[in-house]
């Protein structure tokens, strides 16, 4: 009885541990950064938040990675770089009006699933990990409705953005039915 107890007890000590390190690295952030904005998604539960740190990218970056290793780190490309953890992304970029400082966005897996376009993360990753992350057809399916227009670009552009479906003159929908002659 005695035995039960105590690994019931530790179980649920490793349960809680493990579920309070995997936010560990976005609980830093939201205490030790700057606010700045959200970007809201394609869903109403779907949203990045944006924090501004005032180190550079690279130290950002390593700051990051000790307070939580992440499982991918993507290249430095262009001033932006991507730290990858169970299940969200965390995009860094240097701030264009100061590059003594680095925007921070925490993005939840489906928020870039659904929102980003696949060229943004070129050079970062070996060409597979995002195809193996969201399935082997994700960059072509999202390429070809960002083709379309509405998807999120990130790199500082923290607004939200175009939605898919617009309506009227000049938009992609075209109403109707069989027998209207469109």
């Amino acid at each position: 009885m005695i035995k039960r107890g105590w690994l019931c007890g530790l179980i649920s000590a490793v349960l809680f541990l493990a579920a309070c390190g995997m936010s560990q690295a976005e609980d830093y952030i939201e205490q030790n950064y700057t606010f700045v904005d959200a970007v809201a998604g394609s869903t109403s539960n779907d949203r990045a938040m944006m924090y501004r740190s005032e180190q550079s990218l690279a130290d950002t970056a390593s700051e990051l990675s000790q307070v939580q290793e992440p499982d991918q780190i993507g290249e430095v490309v262009e001033g932006r770089q991507v730290l990858v953890y169970d299940d969200e992304f965390i995009i860094l970029t240097e701030d264009p009006d100061n590059p003594d400082t680095t925007l921070v966005e925490v993005a939840g897996e489906e928020f870039v699933r659904n929102t980003y376009h696949p060229g943004f993360f070129t050079g970062m990753f070996v060409g597979s990990f995002l195809s193996n992350r969201f399935g082997p057809t994700w960059v072509q399916t999202q390429g070809n409705r960002c083709s379309r227009g509405g998807c999120y670009t990130g790199g500082g552009s923290y607004r939200s953005f175009p939605s898919t479906s617009t309506y009227g003159r000049g938009s992609t929908f075209r109403g109707g039915g069989p027998g209207v002659g469109k």
